[in-house]
């Protein structure tokens, strides 16, 4: 294991990377157009629109960011800004960052800290109000292995409203990670790299109350010998889904997204498009 530790969040993430998409691979049954810009000093503003059934949304974020500090502004549809700043590196591997929403900024302000030590990975948020909910995220590691826990505490009712526990193994090739939460769902995940643009992946999701509460997802993604990528999933409902994302010419990408139900094909299709523009 290298010295800085991965965050808790990071343990099953290369899974749900190839099943669900991060930066690159997202399923979209929507109609979405981003555009984002960069100034010549450095603020970047993106521009996202999503359009679903006969609805459309919208937002604006702006950003500046240094080494010291960050500032990230988003303005939305509904009403609602926004906001956060972040100071980085207050002291050896130590974040803090601000957030906030207005108009109702008393409700929403909170605080997050990131720790980050050889060995060792620490990340805490804290609301601003009066009776604050506190997360606590904590992980560790050894060799390739990863340990760590997740749990908040609600002062309002003075006790912990959820907490998971997992363990993660990665490797340059493979990654496998395993998440229990309230002691009620058991997940187990795992991500293969075949070679350098093939990618098979599973998840594995357990109701432990439940007698029959088990699903599973699979999907496969390839990467085109023109830089293309290719996704498809299927999960335990018969649910097959479907993506291919291109570039079309230098920071313009294009996704296209399907999904339809494999135990009842008279049940309409999903269709989606997503569109990047960077200049």
């Amino acid at each position: 294991m290298a010295a800085k530790v991965p965050a808790f969040t990071d343990i099953g993430r290369a899974t749900r990377d190839l099943l669900y998409g991060s930066k690159s691979g997202v399923f979209q049954y929507n109609q979405a157009l981003n555009i984002t810009t960069r100034t010549a000093d450095g603020v970047e503003f993106a521009v996202t629109t999503v359009k679903k059934d006969d609805k459309v949304e919208a937002a604006l974020k702006a950003a500046y960011k240094t080494k010291k500090y960050g500032v990230t502004g988003t303005f939305g549809s509904a009403g609602l800004a926004s906001t956060s700043v972040s100071f980085y590196q207050l002291a050896p591997g130590l974040d803090v960052t601000l957030f906030g929403t207005l108009p109702d900024v008393a409700s929403a302000a909170k605080v997050s800290v990131d720790y980050v030590v050889p060995h060792l990975t620490l990340k805490s948020t804290v609301g601003l109000t009066q009776n604050p909910k506190i997360d606590l995220q904590a992980t560790t590691g050894y060799k390739d292995f990863i340990f760590g826990g997740d749990a908040t505490y609600d002062t309002a009712k003075q006790d912990v409203t959820k907490w998971a526990t997992g363990v993660g193994y990665q490797r340059l090739d493979y990654a496998a990670g395993v998440l229990l939460k309230d002691n009620k769902t058991l997940t187990v995940a795992y991500a293969h790299n075949v070679d350098a643009t093939l990618a098979a992946g599973a998840e594995i999701t357990k109701q432990l109350e439940e007698k029959e509460g088990t699903s599973f997802t699979l999907g496969l993604q390839k990467r085109l010998e023109n830089g293309s990528l290719v996704k498809v999933r299927l999960d335990n409902k018969g649910i097959a889904s479907g993506l291919y994302e291109t570039e079309l010419k230098p920071m313009h990408k294009l996704a296209l997204s399907g999904q339809f139900d494999a135990t009842n094909l008279d049940k309409p299709p999903k269709v989606g498009f997503a569109l990047d523009i960077k200049n």
